[in-house]
C-alpha cells in the first residue's frame, strides 16, 4: 500500500514479473512502483492524490481496472496536469527503465508515449537533439518533432490544455507555429526544474516541417510510423 506521504512525482504500474527489477532501478527517486496484481489496492489513494505522471502498459490500460483509473484521472480539474503514458513496448520498455543511464525522469518520459498515441497510426517522429525554440516566447529545447506534433522543454512552466506558440528557427526563415499542450510534467535538469510537454499543431505546414526535419533532424522513431 502506498502510505499517506505527500504523493510522488510519478506512479509506475508494471506486470508482476517486471515488478522487482522496476522498483529496484527506481527505489532512489521520487517515483512509486505498483504492480498490477496489486493495482486495485493503492487505486483510491492515487486518485485521491494524483501524482504528475502515471505510467502502465497499453495492455493494461485496456483492462476494466485501466479504462475506469484512466477515466477519473481524466475527470479531474485540467490544472492538476497528471500525463498518462504507456510503455513503447511492453516487453522492453521496463527493462530499458532497469539500464538506462538516462537521468530517472528522462527515463520514463523516453520509454513511452502519451495514452492517445498509442497503437495509433501516427506521423514519424524525429529526434531533435534538443535544437533550440522559442516556447511562448521563453527559449526552449526540442526534443524530437513531426509534421503534427512536438516534445519541448522549457524553464518556463507549461500547462496542459493551453494555448502555446513555437518558434523554430530556421536559415531559410523562422517557422512559427500554434497548437495546444496534451500534458507536461516538471523534471530535473541540471539541478533546476524544467517542464515537458507535448505539444499538438494546429494546421501546420506539413511540407514545410518534414523539410524542416530532414534537415536537423535523426532518424525517425520507428514505433510511431507504422498502423
Amino acid at each position: 500500500m502506498i502510505d499517506p506521504a505527500p504523493m510522488p512525482h510519478a506512479v509506475v504500474i508494471v506486470t508482476t514479473e517486471h515488478f522487482p527489477s522496476v522498483k529496484k532501478r527506481l527505489a532512489e527517486s521520487d517515483t512509486t512502483v505498483v504492480s498490477e496484481a496489486d493495482f486495485l489496492q493503492v487505486q483510491d489513494t492515487l486518485l485521491a492524490r494524483a501524482p504528475e505522471l502515471v505510467l502502465m502498459h497499453s495492455a493494461f490500460a485496456t483492462t476494466s481496472r485501466g479504462a475506469s483509473f484512466i477515466s477519473a484521472l481524466k475527470g479531474k480539474p485540467a490544472d492538476s496536469g497528471t500525463a498518462i503514458r504507456v510503455f513503447i513496448e511492453d516487453e522492453k520498455a521496463p527493462l530499458l527503465i532497469t539500464e538506462t543511464s538516462l537521468s530517472i525522469e528522462d527515463a520514463l518520459l523516453e520509454t513511452s508515449r502519451p495514452l492517445e498515441r498509442a497503437g495509433t497510426r501516427q506521423a514519424a517522429r524525429h529526434p531533435m537533439n534538443r535544437y533550440p525554440v522559442a516556447i511562448n516566447g521563453d527559449a526552449g529545447q526540442l526534443i524530437d518533432l513531426s509534421v503534427s506534433g512536438a516534445q519541448v522543454q522549457s524553464a518556463a512552466r507549461l500547462r496542459p490544455m493551453k494555448v502555446a506558440r513555437l518558434v523554430l528557427p530556421d536559415k531559410t526563415g523562422d517557422i512559427r507555429l500554434q497548437g495546444t499542450t496534451v500534458w507536461a510534467i516538471a523534471v530535473m535538469a541540471a539541478g533546476a526544474m524544467q517542464y515537458r510537454a507535448g505539444i499538438e499543431f494546429v494546421n501546420p505546414d506539413k511540407r514545410m516541417l518534414a523539410a524542416f526535419c530532414a534537415r536537423y533532424g535523426g532518424a525517425p522513431d520507428p514505433t510511431l510510423h507504422k498502423a
